[in-house]
């Protein structure tokens, strides 16, 4: 055989060899895409991609900023429509079930049932795991978003204490303002302003309330004196922001908490995970007190992951990533730095501090059996776990508006009904990649 034939034949073997090597490390392998981008939400990422290594699952990390908004979604959107998808992604609240609309996503039921996952999982967040009765995502832990953070130096300055009602919060703004320190840092985001909303919303009306109006979209709920009530106290708490709220994002408000120039935040749990990677400690550099009125609610954002159909991954690796999402002690040492609560209702408290103690406290006497009568364990509205997407947005729409100023009371009430109650359905579409 002539040389070269024999040169090209090898050429060809040894192409062919490396394309095989390719698409077997691309089966045996995983991609994330996630939005964990700040200090603390690395350091939570890290504890994963950790994991994967110790388990000999070769990975690849995407972040993108977003936290659930479109600003994430469109380049997943994007990616699933070029049929790209990622292995798995983090998806939160009723933006997984418009996914699963779309039959894009594995099943997870036969994981969940040899993982006792309707056992340990608290049914509001298996509500938003499941579609038409099937699991389809995998809840790694559930922040509670009606805390304040505040700088326990700034405190103790202003002699100030723990309010326990809109009164005492009202004061200490004041004391505050008085000193010259921004009682209330914010961002500029239309979600962080309907975070602060809900907490004033379900301090207001109570737990049932909270349930029927906003959860249920019941119309007979949207009490319009309530609401007056509601935007009132929004209008009051606007006069102790700062100029240039507008200019910044959530995790900037929370460095001017850290930093002494802002008295305290309205957040999730995620500021814990903030504080916990600089080292800090609850009662000496920072405390956690929840929303004023709002003690015994536990308003929750689940952090979960979706995998998708059309991913390189094979189905023995798959299920490995979904194992390790779920085991009690990944979660544990996941939360011990996002500072949630794990998902899983099983997981020790022990090494948690005492803020992320106190959360996992909470969001488990929300759950008991006793307490289901209340029902206080409620998702979210401004991280898209209460309702569907088309209502979060109006929502996000009429609560920025009226907190920038741009509407009354009034009017913000008329058109906070119109949101929840008229609002038409917006599908996720995916739609074949352009050639």
């Amino acid at each position: 055989m002539p040389y070269w034939i024999k040169y090209t034949l090898t050429a060809l073997l040894l192409q062919l060899v490396s394309v095989n090597s390719v698409l077997a490390e691309q089966k045996s392998s995983v991609e994330l895409m996630h939005w964990w981008v700040s200090k603390g939400e690395q350091a939570s990422i890290a504890v994963l991609l950790q994991r994967l290594s110790q388990q000999n699952i070769s990975w690849q990390a995407q972040a993108h900023a977003g936290s659930g908004t479109s600003r994430y979604g469109d380049i997943l959107i994007e990616r699933v429509a070029k049929g790209q998808p990622p292995t798995a992604s983090q998806v939160i609240g009723y933006e997984i079930q418009k996914w699963a609309a779309q039959g894009v996503l594995h099943p997870l039921d036969e994981l969940a049932v040899e993982g006792e996952w309707d056992e340990v999982i608290p049914n509001d967040i298996q509500l938003l795991s499941k579609y038409q009765g099937h699991w389809i995502a995998a809840p790694i832990n559930a922040h509670s978003t009606n805390w304040l953070w505040i700088n326990n130096t700034l405190l103790k300055q202003i002699d100030g204490q723990q309010p326990d009602n809109w009164h005492d919060l009202i004061q200490l703004l004041d004391k505050a303002q008085t000193a010259g320190i921004i009682p209330l840092a914010i961002g500029r985001e239309a979600w962080e302003h309907t975070l602060l909303f809900e907490s004033v919303a379900a301090g207001v009306g109570g737990a049932e309330f909270y349930r029927h109006a906003f959860i249920d979209l019941n119309a007979e709920a949207l009490d319009p004196e309530l609401l007056l009530v509601i935007f009132q106290r929004m209008s009051q708490l606007r006069t102790y922001l700062d100029h240039d709220f507008g200019k910044r994002y959530w995790d900037d408000a929370t460095k001017l908490v850290l930093q002494g120039a802002a008295l305290l935040q309205v957040q999730g749990t995620w500021v814990n995970g903030e504080f916990i990677a600089l080292d800090l400690i609850p009662g000496v550099d920072y405390q956690c007190f929840n929303f004023p009125d709002t003690q015994g609610m536990f308003l929750f954002n689940s952090d979960q992951y979706v995998f998708f159909k059309d991913s390189k991954t094979d189905t023995d690796t798959r299920s490995r990533l979904v194992k390790t999402l779920m085991d009690a002690d990944f979660q544990r040492d996941l939360n011990l730095r996002t500072g949630a609560a794990p998902a899983r209702t099983d997981v020790p408290l022990t090494d948690f501090n005492a803020c992320g103690q106190r959360s996992i406290a909470h969001m488990r006497s929300s759950n008991m059996r006793s307490s289901n009568m209340r029902r206080s364990l409620m998702g979210s509205i401004a991280m898209g776990n209460a309702n569907p997407a088309h209502t979060k947005e109006a929502i996000y729409r009429v609560v920025s508006d009226h907190l920038y100023g741009r509407i009354t009371d009034a009017q913000a009430v008329s058109r906070l009904q119109a949101a929840v109650t008229t609002t038409p359905e917006q599908s996720i579409v995916i739609e074949p990649a352009r050639p």
